[in-house]
């Protein structure tokens, strides 16, 4: 049975500003549409394989797994549900989250 999934305030900020900013650079709401599909998809695939996300190596509980390779979804396992914490470019740098 596949986790329940919560996405952060940040996290869908996040998603937005990368949806929104696909969507500027093609001129195309359908590839803003398809992304936002496919980051679900993940979600989805994390809420069954918590454990398929690489663990982070700063010492947090923290696993990323990628998107098209190229957006990296943060996550963390809960008892019962699955917590997104944020979802960024993989080549954007980010602080170490929260222990």
């Amino acid at each position: 049975m596949a986790k329940k999934i919560i996405i952060t305030r940040k996290a869908q900020a996040n998603i937005n500003e990368i949806i929104n900013g696909v969507i500027e650079y093609t001129g195309h709401a359908s590839s803003g549409i398809k992304l936002y599909k496919e980051l679900y998809e993940k979600f989805e695939l994390i809420g069954f394989l918590p454990k398929s996300g690489k663990l982070r190596n700063d010492g947090s509980d923290h696993r990323e797994l990628f998107c098209r390779s190229t957006y990296r979804i943060v996550y963390r396992e809960l008892e019962d549900s699955i917590q997104i914490i944020t979802v960024v470019h993989a080549r954007k740098k980010y602080p170490i989250l929260n222990k």
